[in-house]
């Protein structure tokens, strides 16, 4: 049993503090409980990637896309006359830019990641229409909304990281390339199957977004009514 070394009444094991005066117990026997050890396996994680030798793993990654190319080029040669192996290898091709190419090939700037996705769907798109024979379809929708797409995403890419604004100003900027999106997809479409635009659906949906993109840029002007926002929405 111990006691208050202050007021010396008797303490309990329990007590951190002396119930009477408050002064703090102090147990040389008590056995604080030990801090957990940091976890080393997350720095030899990145030791051991940044290690790696980069150029020989991108050797080793082309070696194992092309071992299945080969075997189903064979395959199908053997099996009467290249019919179907396109289509695969393609396949195999465009998911090599897919998968491996952003990480064997390491960069800062994923426009670069984003066009070669692009320019590879294309490609293997372009590659059924010629096994196919049928160029019309992929010259009318396939690559316009690819090139859409592409592009848009890789302007909004460019408002996020490199653009320097205020998150109204970014934020409304974004949705105007959104509603920009959803005006062009519609006249693909409409080229496409009518040969002529008819702006329905796609004004519908890009309308509010101007509204709201008008309505942050004022905002952000408007610095009274800004504060008086945050204050209400504890932001």
């Amino acid at each position: 049993m111990s006691y208050c070394v202050e007021c010396g009444v008797q303490l309990s094991p329990e007590l951190e503090r002396c119930p009477l005066c408050q002064t703090p117990v102090i147990n040389p026997n008590r056995k604080e409980p030990a801090a957990p050890a940091e976890a080393a396996h997350p720095d030899q994680i990145e030791e051991a990637m940044a290690r790696i030798d980069r150029g020989y793993l991108r050797q080793l990654s082309v070696i194992a896309m092309m071992v299945p190319v080969v075997i189903v080029l064979l395959i199908d040669i053997i099996d009467g006359g290249g019919t179907w192996s396109p289509y695969v290898i393609g396949a195999l091709v465009m998911l090599w830019c897919f998968l491996v190419v952003p990480f064997v090939f390491r960069s800062r700037r994923p426009y670069v990641y984003i066009t070669l996705d692009i320019l590879a769907l294309s490609g293997y798109l372009a590659l059924i229409a010629a096994m196919s024979g049928d160029f019309s379809w992929y010259l009318s929708i396939v690559l316009p909304l690819l090139v859409l797409f592409g592009v848009v995403l890789l302007l909004m890419l460019l408002v996020i990281r490199r653009i320097e604004m205020v998150k109204l100003h970014r934020g409304g900027l974004l949705l105007l390339l959104f509603g920009a999106l959803m005006v062009g997809l519609e006249i693909i479409i409409d080229q496409a199957i009518w040969q002529e635009t008819r702006l329905t659906w796609s004004v519908y949906a890009a309308t509010p977004m101007v509204v709201v993109a008008l309505m942050a840029w004022l905002l952000e002007h408007n610095k009274v009514l800004k504060e008086e926002i945050r204050k209400r929405l504890f932001l």
